[in-house]
């Protein structure tokens, strides 16, 4: 494995608790503080609940919960080249935001640089754990104290730091054709469904906690299906017209609704992440049966290399 170095400017600390004196000492031009509880006394507040980002000497205090932080960041142009995520803590806020898990991962994906450090828990926090990460669409190498990228974590830690470990990423793309006979173009690839989301005319999603579901379905061209497998379960569908959230529907009908949709406003590529696939042939058939005109091209994205699993090994 090879890997293109280079100096590494930018530190992002996701959930980072206060800041430190000691971060001055660290070998970066940008450090973002991000934690929308920690400098709520040193900052305005802003109409949303948020703070105001304020610096002190190389670091950046942004009052922000995490997914609006990566909003904010993003607004600025930032790229990261080191990103710590290693409280486990999340979980168990009011206002969650597992740091490991793949909805936040593939949210931050877009303001990484496609080489960077990521400084992960793997220790255990009421039987969590970040090992989210390692299922993401990148070349991962565990760095050692030998290492010119190796950071001591216990700078970055305000409590122990056993379980901290740090590895150095490296991108990769992996796309495929999904083999059905169906008027409509099918592909997969692994990668963020969010680094594609300005070439997508739909984005569906399956995150059914409503606290995050609530962040993704206020952005424009995106809406809610969950899991495709639990066909007795019933749940809202967020309307994209209307704003609102309409009846409850079944879920083995939520494919037909959102081609509906599709038909109805004429879009042409729409955007799935995993729902999953343990009942892909309801998936399938709908496409080798469908006749509409829209939508014309279907995009599964997913990080973790098993997802799709189902589909991409059967024969159809």
């Amino acid at each position: 494995m090879t890997f293109v170095f280079v100096e590494m400017s930018t530190l992002v600390y996701f959930a980072s608790g206060a800041n430190k004196p000691e971060y001055e000492d660290l070998p970066f031009d940008e450090i973002y503080l991000i934690d929308s509880e920690s400098f709520q006394d040193q900052s305005a507040a802003l109409k949303d609940g948020s703070f105001e980002p304020f610096r002190v000497g190389r670091v950046t205090c942004v009052g922000m919960r995490c997914l609006w932080a990566v909003d904010y960041l993003k607004s600025k142009n930032v790229k990261v080249d080191c990103l710590v995520a290693v409280n486990l803590g999340c979980y168990h806020r009011e206002i969650r935001c597992p740091l490991g898990s793949s909805y936040f991962l593939g949210y931050v994906m877009q303001i990484l640089n496609d080489d960077y450090v990521h400084v992960a828990n793997f220790g255990n926090y009421w039987d969590r754990t970040d090992v989210g990460v390692m299922g993401l669409p990148y070349e991962i190498t565990k760095l050692t104290r030998k290492d010119k990228r190796y950071i001591n974590p216990k700078i970055l830690t305000h409590h122990n730091a056993n379980g901290v470990e740090l590895f150095q990423m490296h991108k990769i793309n992996e796309t495929s054709e999904l083999k059905v006979e169906s008027e409509i173009k099918v592909s997969i690839v692994r990668d963020s469904i969010w680094n594609y989301y300005d070439k997508v005319d739909l984005v569906v999603h399956s995150i059914s906690d409503f606290e995050r579901r609530s962040f993704f379905d206020r952005k424009p061209r995106v809406i809610t299906w969950k899991h495709i497998a639990e066909s007795k379960r019933v749940y809202c569908l967020y309307s994209l017209s209307e704003r609102a959230w309409k009846s409850k529907f079944e879920i083995s009908g939520d494919l037909d609704l959102i081609f509906e949709y599709c038909v109805e406003n004429k879009i042409n590529k729409v955007g799935f992440t995993p729902w999953g696939v343990e009942n892909c042939n309801i998936f399938v058939e709908k496409l080798q049966n469908y006749t509409e005109k829209y939508p014309k091209e279907i995009i599964l994205f997913h990080l973790n290399k098993d997802d799709y699993k189902e589909i991409t090994t059967a024969k159809f």
